[in-house]
């Protein structure tokens, strides 16, 4: 956990001093929300940063904290570092993105995750998406977002009946699908 705040502190340290010494005539920033995340209890939050006509810097965060119940839980933090290439101009138009993910989770789905089972441990991985930005007003967007990403997640298995004996360990390859429908507020 205090590697992935090191580089978060790097990025916004990287972030704040291209911002310095960039010869942009505007500097534009944007904040948005997944509200399909939010649907899921997710809070989520994604912040970027204008490079030029074509690129942004972007970074952004995922967190749950709940518990449903002792067999049902999808607690996460997620931090998902990324640029866009933008190929009309940026915060309209159609782009790609390719970003980085780091992860720390606590899941448990009774029956959907192969029986009573509990998984913990943290991940990393990376992957595109594809994505489209429409003007809603002058400081208002939306966006809709899909890709597909890997996750090399390493795990330790543990009995829900008894969240705490453990059952096994092992690392799993996991394709993540990407789906966004963002609410981007500009600035």
């Amino acid at each position: 956990m205090r590697r992935i705040i090191r580089y978060c502190l790097l990025f916004f340290f990287l972030l704040f001093a291209g911002s310095l010494t960039s010869n942009l005539q505007a500097q534009f920033y944007s904040v948005q929300t997944n509200t399909l995340k939010l649907a899921t209890t997710t809070f989520n939050a994604e912040g970027s940063m204008l490079l030029s006509t074509h690129w942004t810097l972007n970074l952004g965060f995922s967190y749950n904290p709940w518990n449903f119940n002792d067999t049902r839980k999808i607690k996460h933090f997620l931090i998902e570092p990324g640029a866009r290439y933008w190929f009309w101009q940026t915060y309209a138009g159609s782009f790609i993105s390719m970003y980085a993910m780091g992860a720390r989770y606590n899941v448990a789905w009774d029956g959907l995750l192969g029986g009573d089972y509990r998984y913990q441990g943290w991940g990393y991985g990376a992957g595109m998406t594809y994505g489209r930005s429409w003007l809603l007003s002058k400081r208002w967007n939306m966006e809709v977002e899909a890709g597909l990403g890997l996750l090399v997640a390493p795990y330790t298995k543990y009995r829900c009946e008894h969240c705490g004996d453990k059952v096994k360990s092992g690392t799993y390859f996991l394709p993540t699908p990407k789906l966004a429908f963002n609410l981007v507020y500009l600035f």
